[in-house]
């Protein structure tokens, strides 16, 4: 993977799982449109600190993928 689409992927995960922390993201403002959110300024589907604990999986997890695809290319497999 070229170093423009490392950045491209970690831009990627980085935004997607931001939007489930802001409450003016249309992921959760389609939530207070649910009956039993009403009445819930600034709702979430997740907080702050959780969104950071999937950021960082997700970036452990890219880190390992590139590692493997690195081992297999320098084993020119």
């Amino acid at each position: 993977m070229k170093q423009s689409e490392i950045r491209e992927t970690i831009k990627r995960l980085v935004a997607g799982n931001l939007r489930y922390c802001d409450p003016k993201d249309p992921t959760c403002m389609d939530k207070v449109e649910n009956p039993f959110h009403k009445g819930f300024e600034g709702y979430t589907i997740q907080s702050a600190e959780e969104v950071l604990d999937d950021i960082i999986v997700d970036l452990k997890l890219l880190q390992d993928e590139l590692n493997i695809t690195a081992s297999f290319n320098s084993a020119q497999l």
